[in-house]
């Protein structure tokens, strides 16, 4: 197969994932359902504890408690909202993406619609085109989350400067990144198990299982600490404290991540009988 006619099926593909969301009713109530999600984290979360970041005694107990791991850098980005955002996003949005990219494959295996898919388009395609799908959707439920955090921002401040928008641009293009690999082992998964539900638990339990066997081995090998730094998600304490776009540096690893387990999928379904 060539190149172009993988890309264009690759397009094709991720353009069905995306009419998902804004065509279907599952992708409205997806859509609904962040919606509320975010309303609630912005309205009782984010919004007071915005006057709390800003005040004098919080932020030097910040910067004497944290300084040594770089926290109080959070003071410095041009908003508070976009700060509070930055932090609970990158440890709910992971988790988030565990559920909503669950049904990638498995349902239409079940069904049997992948049998008439692979018909006429290759199976890599298949794995890539929904895998960039749904990125695509995170990246617009991100987009619109982002969008209501700068409307908060500007009510309050009574305008909204070029620096936020600019940090807003940089906080989705690292989200994006630590999603992937967790939107990959989704793929995996969904291209071995029957249903979504089925998906879902294997990856829960799969990551819990391996990370309860890395917790072993150091308590008897400490000098395997290192191994942990290879989990999914394991850049996010470092993307924390994290500023300007010099940070994007820190892609290497979850984007590694991400292109191993595609491979993984892409052998778990050329193998696997519709």
């Amino acid at each position: 197969m060539s190149i172009t006619l993988l890309l264009r099926q690759i397009r094709l593909f991720s353009q069905v994932e995306l009419s998902r969301l804004w065509l279907t009713r599952r992708g409205l109530m997806t859509l609904a359902a962040t919606a509320v999600v975010w309303f609630f984290l912005l309205r009782y979360a984010i919004a007071p504890a915005t006057e709390i970041l800003q005040e004098p005694n919080f932020q030097k107990s910040l910067t004497a408690a944290f300084g040594m791991l770089g926290l109080h850098q959070l003071l410095n980005w041009p908003a508070p909202e976009l700060t509070l955002y930055w932090m609970l996003s990158l440890i709910l949005l992971p988790f988030l993406s565990l559920v909503f990219t669950a049904n990638q494959l498995s349902s239409d295996a079940a069904r049997g619609t992948l049998r008439f898919i692979s018909l006429r388009s290759s199976r890599t395609a298949i794995v890539l085109g929904r895998f960039c799908g749904q990125l695509i959707v995170q990246l617009c439920l991100i987009l619109l989350s982002l969008a209501a955090t700068l409307a908060i921002s500007a009510w309050r401040q009574g305008s909204i400067s070029w620096q936020a928008i600019e940090a807003a641009l940089l906080i989705s293009c690292h989200l994006l990144i630590v999603l992937m690999p967790f939107t990959a082992l989704m793929t995996v998964f969904s291209a071995w198990a029957r249903s979504s539900r089925l998906a879902l638990s294997l990856a829960i339990v799969s990551l819990g299982v391996v990370f309860g066997l890395l917790s072993w081995l150091i308590y008897h090998q400490p000098g395997a600490a290192f191994l942990l730094e290879y989990m999914p998600g394991a850049q996010i304490w470092q993307l924390i404290p994290a500023q300007g776009w010099q940070s994007l540096q820190l892609a290497a690893l979850p984007l590694a991540q991400t292109a191993v387990l595609l491979l993984i999928a892409q052998q778990i379904l050329s193998r696997r009988a519709l």
